[in-house]
């Protein structure tokens, strides 16, 4: 296995990594030989594929759904959505509030190990989220824990989280990659492991070989606390285009998909013999972001003109064939509060009149140049067309030229804000509730770096995290929708299903289709 062991490893994970390298090694080799399809059939191990790219296995600086879905396999927090959308404890037996909801007390699960057999307690569980605070991590997860002031333990099965503001929704931060428990005693205070470093976690597997931009290699970890994986291991395949994952994936090479396939392909795919398109909850996003303190885009009105021309329904059917819907919040319908404040505001449809009625009020030269960025396979093929239907619809009112400039999400992901001042983003849910999608992105020094930071916007953030009833919580939670409509930094314009793919013989996929947008795959089986 390529991985860089340290000198601390005992015996015992000597021991136990062997044999797991020998599960590597039949998996690697069924793979390898998968040029017939019997080739994987014989074999528990299931390979998916995937135009998803990682950038950090470490969760301390994790914030892309790329990520994300390693992650989720080798790591837990203290809560999770291990089983559907409705959010259980994992790691903790229950967390509990003080009266003013600014400090939590959670009892942690006994007997837990992680992968190296080494127990996990109050400690480890502290150092992760201080370490989080401590590295801030260019991909912003640590944004998440904006609100924790400190975290402090009571014995080795409690963690106390002392909070800056009361917050009634704590426990669906604790079940975010941000409060993923690492090994206190494998993981370096101040930097990040290197993806091909090994991996400590307490989750139903672990990464015993990483590839980057090639393959992911998961053997069951034997010293998980929960049940067992319903397969013998998974490789995930990492592919640059998706015409060649479907070809994989026809061919038998692959026994799955799970992000993404192009529109046409999937099209393609639903009419094929042995293949299953499933397809499940969708309260996946794509929005696109203004650095308000960037010219022209920190003008409103130019953000607004942008606003009347967004071609959301062009976009649902020319280049997504109805797969995905118009959005008009960044809250998608599904969510508890979801409302339609841009069709309020600037229609259901693109307006010529209106956006050059409030450019021509703002004393706004036109046409105005303006360069969108937007990255090529980290959402899939189709973002291209997706862009350049925006650039048609912004060139063709005359009041814009536009500028199509894109790159990779490695560069891309370190640049968001700080060298762009438009910006393609896509967004999963941390957790499927309307917080994440209103929060995450309104509140001061969000991950993306686009210099929003509005006083009535930071009282409503305090006022629906302190709600007691979820009455009053989605009332503020609209309130919030309407606001950032009005001030826009950020346009959503699409929602879109959770889908995967698969050939036939593969089981359980569409028990884990839900609004927590996690792909279980320890729920997958292979005949």
């Amino acid at each position: 296995m390529n991985l860089k062991w340290t000198s601390r490893r005992t015996a015992l994970l000597a021991t136990v990594l062997a044999g797991l390298a020998a599960v590597a090694v039949v998996a690697s080799q069924s793979l390898a030989s998968a040029g017939s399809h019997q080739a994987t059939r014989a074999s528990g191990v299931i390979v998916d594929g995937t135009t998803d790219t990682v950038v950090n296995v470490d969760p301390a600086n994790e914030y892309d759904y790329g990520s994300f879905t390693v992650d989720l396999l080798i790591f837990q927090g203290l809560y999770g959505f291990p089983n559907g959308a409705k959010l259980q404890p994992v790691l903790s037996t229950g967390c509990k509030a003080s009266s003013n909801l600014e400090t939590w007390t959670c009892g942690l699960r006994k007997n837990v190990k992680f992968s190296d057999g080494n127990p996990m307690t109050s400690a480890d569980v502290k150092y992760s989220f201080d370490r989080v605070l401590k590295i801030k991590g260019d991909q912003g997860i640590y944004t998440l824990l904006s609100n924790l002031k400190s975290t402090t333990t009571a014995g080795p099965y409690t963690v106390v989280f002392h909070l800056k503001s009361p917050q009634s929704t704590w426990p669906f931060i604790l079940s975010t990659n941000a409060g993923y428990v690492v090994e206190k005693a494998k993981y370096p205070f101040n930097k990040i492991t290197a993806n091909t470093d090994p991996q400590y976690g307490t989750g139903p597997y672990e990464l015993s070989k990483f590839s980057p931009g090639q393959q992911a290699v998961f053997t069951p970890n034997p010293n998980y606390w929960g049940p067992k994986p319903k397969n013998s291991g998974l490789i995930i395949n990492y592919y640059s285009k998706s015409s060649t994952m479907k070809l994989a994936l026809e061919k038998g090479e692959i026994d799955m998909v799970f992000r993404d396939f192009t529109p046409t392909e999937l099209s393609s795919l639903a009419k094929t013999k042995g293949i299953v398109v499933h397809s499940g909850n969708g309260v996946v996003i794509r929005y696109l972001v203004f650095n308000v303190k960037t010219a022209p885009f920190d003008n409103i009105a130019v953000r607004k003109a942008i606003a009347y021309l967004m071609p959301r329904q062009d976009i649902a059917t020319r280049v997504y064939h109805g797969t995905v819907q118009p959005l008009y919040s960044m809250v998608p319908k599904g969510l508890p509060g979801a409302s339609d404040p841009y069709k309020t505001l600037y229609g259901a449809s693109p307006s010529k009149a209106k956006a050059a009625a409030v450019l021509k009020a703002a004393g706004v030269t036109t046409p105005v140049p303006i360069t969108l960025w937007w990255t090529p396979s980290h959402y899939g093929d189709a973002s291209a067309d997706e862009y350049t239907e925006i650039q048609r619809s912004l060139d063709a009112s005359g009041l814009f030229k536009v500028t199509l400039k894109s790159a990779e999400w490695a560069q891309y992901s370190g640049s968001l804000g700080k060298t762009y001042g438009a910006f393609q983003l896509g967004w999963f849910p941390d957790y499927p509730d309307g917080e994440d999608y209103t929060v995450s992105f309104y509140q001061c020094g969000a991950f993306y770096n686009n210099s929003y930071c509005d006083p009535t916007m930071t009282k409503l953030i305090a006022k629906e995290r302190a709600a007691r009833t979820e009455g009053a919580r989605i009332a503020v939670l609209k309130a919030m929708q309407l606001l950032a409509a009005k001030q826009l930094p950020t346009i959503p314009y699409w929602q879109g299903k959770m889908i995967a793919v698969s050939r036939s013989n593969i089981q359980g996929i569409n028990s884990t289709l839900d609004a927590a947008f996690y792909m279980r795959f320890w729920k997958l089986s292979k005949s």
